[in-house]
C-alpha cells in the first residue's frame, strides 16, 4: 500500500507516471526538453483500471514536467482496444477537470466502461483557449478485477471507530482539525445493519501520503450539509494510537505506516477513497483521490432513489 501511495503522491507532485502494472508505449517515458516526440505527456493517476464501469483519472504535463491541466484546457479522449484493433476507436468521451488542491493543481476524470480486460490505449486531445491543440497517446492494462470492492458488490461488514467507542473524544478518532462530528457517530457494520444508504470516506488529513485527503474530505463535508438525514462516515485509513491528546500513526518496525483493518477489508492501496453505498449494502459509486461536489451529489441521489 505504501509503495502505491508514494506513486500516487508522485503523480500529484507532477512527475509523469502511470498506474502500477501498466506499461505505456511511446509517451510513457519522460523525454528531455530537447527530445523529439509528443509535446504533452500523460499521467495516469488511477491506481486500478478494471473491466466494467470505472473512473479514469489522469493529468497532463509538458516536456519540462510542468502540469498543464487547467479548467480552461479541455481534453477529449479516444479509447482503443489494442488487442483487437489498435487503431479503431471503441468509444470516446470528454474529460472533466477537477481541482486536487483548489487553485494549485488538478486533474481530469471521465467515467468509462471497459467491455473487456487486456491491453487498451487512450488518445488525449487537449485544446487550449486560443484553439491550439496537442495530442498524446498512452497504452496500459485493464484487469479483470481491481483490489477495491467493485461497483455493484457487497461491502464488508466491519466495525470502525466511533466517538462513543473511543471514550467520547472526536480527536481520538479523527485527525481532521475541524471534524464534523456526525462523520464519527456510526460504525460501518451498524450503517449496513440499518439498511439505508450511506457515504464512507477513507481519509487522513494529518498523515495523507498524497496531500489531498483534507481537500477531498472538505468536499464531502460540504455536500453532507445538503443531506442532513444521510449517514456519513470518515475513517482514518491507517492504524492509529491516541497519544498526548492527538492521534498518531502506529508505525511498524521499519517506521512505516500500517493500513487499518477496514482499509484492508475494502482492498484499498491508495488514499483517499469515497464510497457511496446503497441500502442493500452494495457499492453504487466509488471515487479515488479527488471528486467533485456535483458528481458526489449525483451518486448520492442515485443511491437514495434506489
Amino acid at each position: 500500500m505504501r509503495r502505491l501511495l508514494m506513486l500516487l503522491a508522485t503523480c500529484f507532485a507532477a512527475v509523469a507516471c502511470t498506474s502500477p502494472g501498466t506499461t505505456p508505449a511511446g509517451s510513457s517515458s519522460i523525454p528531455s526538453p530537447a527530445a523529439t516526440g509528443p509535446e504533452i505527456l500523460p499521467l495516469i493517476i488511477s491506481s486500478e483500471l478494471p473491466k466494467g464501469p470505472t473512473r479514469f483519472l489522469f493529468s497532463l504535463t509538458d516536456r519540462a514536467n510542468k502540469l498543464i491541466a487547467a479548467p480552461d484546457v479541455k481534453v477529449h479522449l479516444l479509447f482503443y482496444d489494442i488487442d483487437a484493433a489498435p487503431d479503431t476507436v471503441v468509444f470516446e468521451s470528454d474529460a472533466r477537470f477537477l481541482w486536487a488542491i483548489e487553485g494549485e493543481r488538478g486533474l481530469y476524470a471521465t467515467d468509462v466502461v471497459y467491455p473487456k480486460a487486456g491491453r487498451w490505449g487512450t488518445r488525449m486531445n487537449a485544446t487550449w483557449p486560443d484553439g491550439s491543440t496537442k495530442t498524446v497517446r498512452v497504452e496500459y492494462d485493464v484487469v479483470e478485477g481491481g483490489s477495491t470492492v467493485a461497483i455493484g458488490a457487497k461491502v464488508p461488514s466491519i466495525e470502525t471507530p466511533t466517538i462513543a467507542s473511543v471514550g467520547g473524544d472526536v480527536g481520538a478518532v479523527s485527525t481532521d482539525q475541524q471534524p464534523a462530528e456526525r462523520f464519527y457517530t456510526t460504525s460501518v457494520d451498524d450503517a449496513l445493519a440499518a439498511g439505508k444508504p450511506f457515504v464512507l470516506v477513507f481519509a487522513t488529513p494529518a498523515f495523507c501520503e498524497t496531500a489531498i485527503c483534507g481537500p477531498t474530505l472538505e468536499t464531502v463535508k460540504s455536500v453532507a450539509t445538503n443531506y442532513p438525514e444521510l449517514t456519513f462516515i470518515n475513517v482514518e485509513p491507517y492504524q492509529m494510537k491516541f497519544e498526548n491528546g492527538s492521534l498518531q500513526p502506529a508505525l511498524d518496525a521499519s517506521s512505516q505506516l500500517q493500513s487499518a483493518p477496514w482499509t484492508d477489508a475494502f482492498g484499498l492501496r491508495t488514499e483517499p477513497w469515497v464510497f457511496v453505498i446503497a441500502a442493500d449494502g452494495t457499492v453504487r459509486a466509488k471515487f479515488e483521490a479527488v471528486l467533485g461536489a456535483d458528481e458526489l451529489r449525483v451518486a448520492i441521489d442515485d443511491a437514495v432513489a434506489r
